[in-house]
Order: structure tokens, then sequence, then C-alpha cells
């Protein structure tokens, strides 16, 4: 018959499958779960922010009106019991009425599992949203902590995120009746506990120089807030502009020089560059009351004294990631006040330089939690920088974790981002005036975007009066630095900008070495709008590397014969990064 149904998966198999798949997921989750809470090993390091609190809160107000949530839970198990009998029937061959909800592609009205799926995962969403709701008696900030982090939590349950997005993955749970699954699920299990003795381990700070952060250099100099990396040429003859990259001033340098395969150093060394970097002291004592404008003096300008006196060259090219690259505007802002022209470009990589739609990183930078932030200090408790640090890394779950589990679904042999997790948590406490300044100047009240909003030692910081070529990177999926937030730049400069678009988180884009398969996006034309420009943007397969290798050549000066190195006082990665290391 023309109309006939016929099923895609045999039902009796299926049916044996989604049992043994629950059964089997429970009981590994509820093993992995039951040997965590016997563990407080990092409590501090997965819940600095205590997000456990709010939700424990949420939990008693609902568990004092018990009825409600029996009510609740009585709607969700009848509405799963039809689910399961309209399942049953469309398996044995009933057609299946369509459905929109939840997004995907046409495989989700062809195959029965992953309706099945679809439809779990809207009405668990339904029922969670529905039970929050009706529980009203939260505080304002637990109501606002739980809404945010509920809503990573559904969206991660996603069955459009989780299966449409990847045809591969539903092939193969298909083909195996979700064996893939199981396995993969043992797999993520296993490498988080795994990954969790390595995160937890001390005293391995050895690795840096051999493992991670191995690329050959030295320590040219040094004053009480950075080193300055100067790493070995690879050729005999190198660019004449040097390039100096700018990490974030909380963070540990050695992003951009991770591992061997995954460096962008060792990439730029190989490509003729001639290369520095800052690697930031860790601000204890007298240095944890370094402010913006000392940061600024004693980071970047420093540096740009110690290269020309060293090489001669007046100018280099600037590269700063995260914060570092809106300390890197700054500068240059701080400079075009002053008539100076010190750099030739300036690339920014995950920057937000306008802030003036931050994320959800916000519920996390507001009056509030400025004020408890206050409160500690004034209790002569250390700002710990794993406080947003933390936050960071749970809103790069989609890069660094949500990659990786769909990648064991694929493989159960995808080893967990270790080393870029272990780089997050290797991270530095906070220069209390210094983050200050940060987040209520910068982040709440946007003034670095208005021409004099901000001034620094005297000097009004103007970024319009910027007019050498920028380099804007953005990540596709960065909740950190919305994509569309860091475009408002190319309005900012004076000078020609050109806005990339790469694949992946805020950690996530940046790593993308040649061959990589995230691929990026270009556009030639000038649009203003962000919708517009990807509205019009061509996809490029590879690594947004090689198009910054092609930008950043004519501005880097000819081939001259490479310079030999000034008097080391270290060799790279030098004694800031060994410094307080939480076992990199």
């Amino acid at each position: 018959m023309e109309n006939e149904f016929r099923p895609i998966v045999n039902a009796e198999e299926m049916n044996r499958a989604l049992a043994r798949i629950a059964e089997r997921s429970s009981e590994a989750v509820a093993e992995f779960l039951e040997r965590q809470s016997r563990d407080t090993t990092l409590a501090d390091f997965f819940d600095p922010l205590h997000i456990g609190d709010a939700f424990q809160q949420m939990t008693a107000q609902i568990l004092a009106n018990p009825m409600r949530l029996v009510q609740a839970q009585m709607s969700l198990w009848n509405n799963y019991l039809t689910l399961w009998q309209h399942t049953a029937r469309t398996m044995m061959g009933e057609t299946p009425p369509a459905s929109s909800e939840a997004g995907g592609t046409d495989r989700w009205n062809e195959t029965e599992l992953f309706d099945f799926i679809r439809q779990s995962y809207l009405m668990t969403a339904r029922w969670i949203q529905t039970l929050l709701k009706s529980n009203g008696t939260l505080s304002k900030s637990d109501a606002h902590t739980v809404d945010f982090y509920t809503r990573q939590f559904i969206d991660g349950m996603s069955a459009s995120s989780f299966f449409a997005a990847n045809q591969e993955l539903m092939d193969l749970t298909v083909e195996t009746y979700g064996d893939n699954l199981l396995k993969g699920l043992d797999h993520v299990l296993s490498e988080l506990e795994r990954g969790k003795s390595k995160l937890a381990r001390k005293g391995d700070a050895g690795r840096l120089g051999r493992d991670i952060a191995a690329t050959k250099g030295s320590v040219v100099f040094r004053n009480r807030s950075i080193e300055l990396l100067h790493y070995h040429a690879a050729h005999a003859k190198t660019h004449k502009v040097p390039l100096l990259i700018v990490p974030p001033w909380n963070a540990r340098h050695y992003l951009l020089d991770l591992t061997p395969k995954e460096s962008f150093v060792k990439w730029a060394v190989e490509h003729g560059h001639d290369v520095f970097m800052l690697s930031w002291a860790p601000p204890e004592g007298e240095l944890s009351r370094r402010d913006f404008a000392e940061t600024l003096s004693e980071g970047p300008l420093a540096a740009l004294d110690a290269i020309e006196q060293m090489t001669g060259e007046t100018r280099v090219n600037g590269l700063g990631f995260g914060l570092g690259g809106t300390l890197l505007a700054t500068t240059l802002g701080r400079l075009a006040a002053r008539g100076e022209e010190r750099f030739a470009s300036a690339t920014y990589l995950g920057t937000l330089i306008d802030f003036f739609e931050v994320g959800e990183i916000s519920v996390f930078a507001n009056e509030e939690v400025l004020r408890m932030l206050d409160l500690k200090r004034g209790k002569g408790a250390a700002t710990d920088s794993r406080t947003l640090s933390s936050t960071a890394d749970m809103l790069r779950a989609n890069d660094l974790i949500w990659s990786f589990v769909i990648d064991s679904y694929l493989d159960a042999a995808t080893p967990l981002p270790v080393e870029l997790l272990r780089w997050n948590a290797d991270s530095l406490n906070l220069a209390t005036a210094t983050q200050d300044f940060y987040l209520r100047s910068l982040y709440q009240r946007n003034l670095l975007a208005e021409p004099a909003g901000i001034i620094l030692q005297g000097s009004p910081i103007d970024l319009g009066g910027i007019t050498a070529p920028s380099y804007v990177l953005a990540g596709r999926e960065d909740h950190i630095s919305p994509w569309k937030t860091a475009f408002a730049a190319t309005r900012l400069f004076s000078g020609p900008v050109r806005f990339v678009l790469a694949s992946g988180g805020h950690a996530g884009s940046i790593l993308s070495p040649p061959k990589s398969p995230r691929g990026y996006w270009l556009n030639a034309r000038r649009v203003k709008d962000p919708q517009g420009w990807v509205n019009s943007a061509s996809h490029h397969k590879g690594s947004w590397w090689e198009d910054w290798g092609r930008w950043i050549a004519p501005l880097s000066g000819p081939m001259v014969p490479a310079r030999k190195q000034a008097k080391a006082v270290g060799d790279a990665p030098g004694s800031y990064a060994r410094q307080g290391s939480g076992g990199a």
C-alpha cells in the first residue's frame, strides 16, 4: 500500500534497548553521583559560587509544600505514560502524527527513538519550569541563580542540540540500537573520574615547559607584575615587526601555548614571527592592590619599552585574548590620546570592548555580587578568581564538555580536554582595584566605548583615535564574550577592521590549529549590523589561524635575520607561571 507505515527499527528490539539504556544509565549516573557526594576534594572548584545553596533553598521550599510536588509528579508520570503508549503504537505500525516542537531535522519524524527522546525532553523541560514558577518564595538573587542554571540544564538536555545537529550520531544510534550511547556514557563518566583526579592533583608544576607551555624561549624582562617571554626563532629569518601577546590579567599565559599540537605560539614562531608574550605575576600581598592604570603601565606599556630597547623596533603587532584584548584596546586608546603610534596592528580574540550586551555571565556581575565581593574584602578575604572563572567554565560547557560528550557517543575513546580544563582552573586571583574598575566602569557602565569615558593617568581614552588595522575574532557559541557584542568593536575604531566568526566557545574558538574541522565565516563587505553580517558571510573550512597569517604578513614588515636573544633572566615559561600554580 502506498501509505503503509513501515517501522524503521524492530519495535521489540528497540523496546528492550530503551529499557536497557534507561536502567544502565540511571545505575551509572547514580553510582557516579554517590561517589562524588563522598568526595569533597573539588567542592570549591566546582561550586565556588555555592550555586548548590540556591538549589537547596529551592528544594526546601518545594518540600515545604509536598502536595504541590506530588501533583506535579503525578502529572509528569501521566504524561510519560501517554507518551510511551503513543511511541509503542507508532513502532507497531500506526502512522505518527506530525509535530514541529523542539526543532530538528526530518529524521525526528522518521525515527521513533528520537521522537521519544524529543518528546521526553519537552515534557521534562515544561515540568521543571512549571515547578519552579509555582514556587515564588525564593529570594530574588536565589531565584535568578536557579533560573539561570535551570536554563543551562534544559538547553543542555535539548534533543535538537544533542542529536538533530549531528546526523552521524543519529545514524549510529539507530544502527546500534543505542549501544553507542551506553558505551559513550560509561566512557564519559570514567573520563570525568580520571579528569577530576588530574584536576585535583597538586605539585605538578614541573609539567610546565615540558608537556604544556613547551615552546622554547627565555624570560627577557621582569617587573613586579609581568615577566616578558621571548620565544626562540624557528628559522634564520623572522618578520621585522615583533608580535606581542597580551593574556588576561587573571589567567595564565599558556592558553596559546597549551600543547605542541594546539600551540598558537609555536605555529606563529614556525611561520616567521618574532613572538613576545606577557606572563602575569599572581597578585599577592601589595600587588593585590594594583589598580587598572598600574596594570596597563606595568603590563603592555612596560613590555613595549622593553621590546624597543631589545630590538630597536618602535612598533609591534599586538594580540590580546579575553580580558587581555580589552587591556590591549585600552593601551592603544591611551597611546592615541598622546599621539603615539606604537602598534602596526591589533588582534582581539574572544574580547569585549563595547559592553552594551554582556550575555549570561551578567548574572554574576551585578551590583549585588559586587557588594558581596566588597564585603569579603572588608573581612580581609582574598577575592578568588575562580568565582568568575568557574562561571566562565560552566558557560563554556558546550565547547569544553558538551562537544566531548557528543564525540564520546561517536567514539568511546575520545579524551576529556583535561589540559584546557586545567588551564581554566589554574587562574590567578584578581587584583581588587583592577577588578573593581573593570566590573564597574567597563562591564556595568560601558565607559570604554564612550569617547573620554575613562581617564587613565591623565589621558582620556578614545578608541575612535585608533587607526591601526584590527583583526577581531569571535566564537559563535561564546557565552562569555557574545559574538554580536564583540562585533560592536568594528564600529569603534577608525582604522580598517577584519571581523571573523569562528565555530566554538570562548576558548575552543581560539584553539583552532590548521586542519581544524571547526571552520570560520568571513564577509568582505562592511556591514554595520551583526545579523546582516552573518547572513551574507561565507563559510570557510580549516583554521582562522591561516586567515590571520595571511592578514598579518604584510603588516609584519620584511624578513630580517633572526634577532639574538637578549640577556635572559630565566627560561620560558618563567617563574611567575609556576607561582601558585594549581597543578598545571
